[in-house]
């Protein structure tokens, strides 16, 4: 900080009009509250690059867009200069044992799950902060470390998409997870797929505590017609809605045993 001689005596300096003190981990620092440059501006009203988008495919069989961490940072840097953002983790990096399990198959989906927090400061505007996460199927030391990282990845992301779609913000739509322009359908379920999604309904309401009897009515309940006459989007939302019951309450009991091994 710097000082002024007032009275023979040292003044502290007043900041200038229109500044706000940053906080940024334990240091503080005087930014001016000017806005974003044009120059700015104007990168970020482009379209994103097709170029640094990237695809996974969703268990369910989506298609989902999105970019890596390392384009987001180039992205950063190109838009608002080397020296002219930044990003810290805020708090800590919170781990939860989970167990979730694919509804179809049983296959373990996830034994454990990082967050973390991220805020993003940038020269010329208020802080950006959001929160990701990062599962991990394998109790492993490589299997944690990068669940570890891609929770403060994923969170670094999510606070940079609040510029916008220079920063992949139009693709977190889930509407875009599939692309309308494409030509293909999905061919109708076959009798057999239908009647193997009726009896994993009936599976994981037995899993669930709930016999048959009861399962049918819930169904009839929720959709309005008999199990037996529910087409493929009804029969998929009801194993989605059973299977996250079946996985909330495992991970309430994953909680509970952790607990337990913690105060033993």
């Amino acid at each position: 900080m710097r000082y002024l001689r007032r009275n023979g005596r040292a003044a502290p300096r007043r900041a200038p009009v229109g500044a706000r003190r940053l906080t940024v981990g334990r240091r503080t620092t005087n930014t001016r509250a000017d806005g974003l440059p044009r120059q700015v501006l104007a990168l970020l009203a482009q379209p994103l690059d097709p170029a640094l988008i990237s695809e996974r495919e969703a268990r369910d069989g989506r298609v989902l867009q999105y970019i890596e961490g390392w384009a987001a940072i180039n992205q950063a840097n190109r838009i608002f200069g080397h020296d002219g953002w930044g990003a810290e983790v805020i708090g800590e990096v919170g781990y939860r044992p989970l167990s979730l399990a694919e509804p179809d198959t049983g296959e373990a989906v996830a034994v454990g799950m990082y967050a973390a927090t991220v805020r993003v400061s940038v020269r010329g505007c208020p802080p950006k902060a959001d929160v990701g996460c990062s599962f991990l199927s394998q109790d492993t030391p490589e299997a944690h470390e990068a669940a570890y990282k891609g929770a403060v990845t994923d969170a670094m992301k999510r606070a940079l998409r609040h510029f916008g779609d220079q920063f992949a913000n139009r693709l977190y739509d889930r509407r875009n997870a599939v692309d309308p322009a494409s030509p293909k359908r999905a061919a109708p379920a076959s009798p057999a797929r239908l009647e193997a999604m009726r009896r994993k309904v009936l599976d994981l309401s037995g899993r669930l505590g709930v016999d048959e009897g009861k399962a049918r009515a819930w169904a009839q309940k929720r959709y309005g017609q008999p199990l037996d006459a529910l087409g493929e989007q009804e029969l998929a939302d009801a194993v989605r809605s059973l299977a996250e019951q079946l996985n909330q309450r495992n991970g309430l009991a994953a909680d509970r045993r952790s607990v337990r091994r913690l105060a033993a």
